[in-house]
């Protein structure tokens, strides 16, 4: 009699196989794995950040040619914003106060992670007094500051045009030449009219137009009379058709006061 072999019992099997899957489900199982995992490392080091007990800013370093900026004063400065991290710094408040102090034309900053920060200053440079109270920069732009001492030519005029009046300096200069003169203002009023100083000697008013050809006359009369009497002189008033007056501090014997004819503009 044939005895009947029994069926071997099922395994059970598992109802989620990995293997199953299509092979781009599981890259993006992957990929959103570690983007979790990323995530969280962000996470974790913004709330540690965040702390502005870890990693404060332990090195503070100010670079820059520097002449008229003295570094412990910056450094005061920039210590209001430098008790916390990197991360917490506000550093735009921080540019804005550094760039209000007199000698600063600008500042950027530099995060060094993870606890230096560098301070990139560009002090003013001047070229000229503006005037009584303000400096003119080589850029022609003008700033207040204290510059006690200094020899710097005065430019002025009540428009603040700045380069404008720089390129006259440098033009009247020029016109200047050959003559052992050193300009040391020159300056313009509300009503357009030019006043120069000569170095050690008088002021020269020259007006408000032909100032070149005022100025080529001036350096004829200059070579002829009063190169030797410069000394004497107070004030010279190119503002004349024909030629120019002079307003001496003594008058000289044989001298006339004034070499011009109709007056002046």
């Amino acid at each position: 009699m044939t005895q009947r072999r029994r069926p071997a019992p099922k395994r059970a099997t598992s109802g989620f196989n990995l293997k199953q899957l299509p092979p781009r489900w599981l890259k993006l199982g992957t990929v959103v794995a570690l983007v979790m995992v990323v995530l969280g490392g962000v996470l974790a080091g913004r709330t540690m950040l965040n702390n502005p007990k870890n990693l404060p800013i332990s090195q503070i370093d100010v670079q820059g040619d520097l002449k008229f900026i003295k570094d412990e004063e910056m450094r005061k400065v920039i210590e209001k914003y430098t008790q916390t991290n990197l991360y917490l710094l506000d550093a735009e408040a921080l540019e804005v106060d550094l760039e209000t102090q007199p000698w600063v034309r600008s500042v950027t900053l530099r995060k060094s992670w993870p606890e230096r920060l560098v301070v990139v200053v560009e002090e003013q440079r001047p070229l000229a007094f503006w005037g009584k109270e303000r400096i003119m920069n080589q850029f022609g732009e003008l700033f207040t500051a204290e510059l006690p001492g200094a020899t710097l030519p005065t430019l002025y005029s009540p428009e603040d045009k700045g380069r404008e009046m720089a390129q006259r300096f440098i033009t009247v200069n020029e016109w200047l030449r050959g003559l052992p003169l050193e300009l040391s203002e020159l300056t313009e009023d509300a009503s357009g009219s030019w006043r120069m100083k000569l170095k050690g000697g008088p002021e020269v008013l020259i007006g408000t137009e032909e100032h070149e050809r005022r100025i080529a006359r001036f350096k004829v009369g200059f070579q002829r009379e009063l190169a030797s009497k410069l000394g004497n002189v107070r004030r010279i008033d190119l503002r004349y058709t024909n030629g120019f007056a002079v307003e001496w501090r003594q008058t000289p014997l044989g001298l006339r006061d004034s070499a011009g004819e109709s007056r002046r503009s």
